[in-house]
């Protein structure tokens, strides 16, 4: 499963206590409500967040400044985008918002350099969550060019569904819209073929998936 992984990584890094002290003694843990821009377009990166509990979405923008969906970040997860900005001391080409509420322990970029060399299981982290990254970021590609955009729509909702343990999602046509990359119109006319064809129900502001 997503995320299992760093589950296990964290987990062993709370093994050695001198990591934990660490993170615990010279970094910032927050809680913030839903909708809470963690890291937005072209600004520098202070600190490269760590989620606890909660979801994160990272979006990216196009020429014409229009948002699409690159990936979530899970409990455990972190953004590779932030940390490659803070490591390299870049400008961020994504923005993170927060999509309920989130509890991240926010980590500086020196002291997540130091880590790297202090202490194997950090470093592990980081490569694994490129590999991820990196991975999900291909089948973003695959989808955009061989699937059709019915079938991008009912795994957005699925994977909506499976952060949110319901399959009652509070979600708009423009929000669907605005995360695939696609206009209202196209996705409130494959969302009716879709409820013609019984995978799911709409409603206002909310979609059931059957």
């Amino acid at each position: 499963m997503p995320g299992e992984f760093f589950f296990t990584t964290f987990a062993r890094m709370q093994t050695d206590h001198s990591l934990l002290r660490k993170l615990a003694d010279e970094n910032d843990v927050k809680i913030l409500p839903a909708g809470s821009v963690v890291l937005n377009f072209q600004a520098y990166v202070k600190s490269i967040p760590v989620v606890l509990r909660g979801h994160i979405k990272v979006v990216g923008e196009d020429e014409n400044g229009n948002e699409f969906l690159l990936y979530y970040i899970r409990p455990g997860e972190s953004c590779v985008m932030a940390i490659l900005g803070a490591l390299t001391g870049t400008s961020s080409k994504i923005k993170a918002i927060t999509i309920e509420e989130t509890e991240i322990i926010f980590i500086r970029p020196e002291k997540a350099a130091r880590l790297v060399k202090e202490h194997p299981a950090w470093a592990e982290y980081i490569f694994k969550l490129y590999q991820n990254r990196f991975e999900e970021l291909l089948q973003l590609v695959s989808n955009v060019q061989f699937k059709k955009t019915d079938d991008r729509i009912v795994d957005l909702l699925r994977e909506k569904a499976n952060i949110f343990g319901s399959r009652v999602i509070d979600i708009t046509h423009q929000q669907i819209a605005d995360e695939i990359g696609s206009t209202r119109e196209v996705v409130t006319r494959i969302l009716k073929k879709l409820e013609q064809e019984d995978v799911l129900r709409t409603g206002r502001g909310k979609i059931r998936l059957l």
